[in-house]
């Protein structure tokens, strides 16, 4: 397998040069953003520069794609206690798949309200602000997922509307209509009550039978793709309650790319349980 290059942002990228009995040539950047170029035996070299040339651009967007997604895991450095974050003064937490939510813990007298509240920083960055009496560690993990959720709440709401009519699942904010004996068909419709955001400890998302929606609060913390996904995927089980092929046709329909996102939680979706 020999090697061929791409110039992108002042630097290289190595692209594996594979031969092989294909019928055309495919370029693939793989989750490990190494790059592939399957070429069918015989092409000649003229043609296979001109060939990657012509899509050097196409190449160095994907590339980007991948590596901001696969970027989005969580640091190996955080203190842990007991398989559990510490939640320090100055620590900064994943919020939409960055690590740019810095924690900022204020202590107050003895018998002061706490508050939670949302600051911008000198350098336009978001910080979390917790003012409290109360330092212990359950406490403040408490206040942390206390502003997750509100966060995924919005977040969910927004999506779920946004989906239901690429689902064909009209959005209202009335009720799921279901099927009643003697009742012509209705569509199922989504109103608020029908979403829910709680610590659902293994599951990011799940169905239930009366088609109401629950998410895991740590939600918010995960790249937009992946919410995206968990947010189709629930979605989809209001129409197929099963993961058969055709429901996997439906996601497909909507995220083309689910197949990404599904690899991105297998990888490091168990990170997150240390919140």
């Amino acid at each position: 397998m020999s090697k061929l290059q791409i110039s992108h942002g002042g630097s290289k990228l190595d692209i594996n040069l594979i031969l092989g009995s294909w019928r055309y040539v495919k370029i693939i950047v793989n989750d490990d953003l190494t790059i592939d170029m399957r070429v069918p035996i015989g092409m000649k070299q003229e043609m296979i520069d001109s060939y990657l040339n012509s899509h050097a651009d196409k190449i160095a967007m994907e590339y980007e794609r991948k590596k901001n997604r696969n970027h989005q895991a969580l640091p190996t450095i955080l203190e842990l206690e007991e398989g559990k974050l510490v939640y320090r003064n100055g620590l900064f937490l994943p919020y939409l798949g960055d690590m740019n939510l810095q924690l900022r813990i204020r202590h107050v007298p003895e018998g002061e309200e706490t508050k939670i509240y949302l600051d911008k920083g000198e350098d336009g960055g978001r910080i979390l602000t917790i003012r409290t009496d109360n330092a212990n560690q359950d406490f403040i993990r408490y206040c942390v997922m206390r502003y997750y959720k509100k966060s995924a709440s919005t977040i969910v709401k927004r999506y779920v509307k946004e989906f239901s009519e690429k689902l064909g699942l009209p959005y209202r904010n009335v009720h799921i209509t279901n099927l009643t004996t003697g009742s012509r068909f209705e569509i199922p419709r989504f109103r608020y009550s029908n979403l829910a955001v709680k610590n659902q400890s293994t599951l990011w998302g799940r169905c239930t039978r009366k088609h109401t929606l629950k998410f895991d609060w740590k939600l918010a913390m995960l790249p937009v793709e992946v919410i995206k996904y968990i947010i189709i995927h629930e979605m989809t089980h209001v129409k197929k309650m099963n993961h058969s092929s055709a429901f996997w046709m439906e996601v497909e329909k909507i995220m083309p790319e689910y197949q990404e996102c599904r690899r991105w939680l297998d990888r490091h979706g168990k990170e997150y349980e240390i919140f």
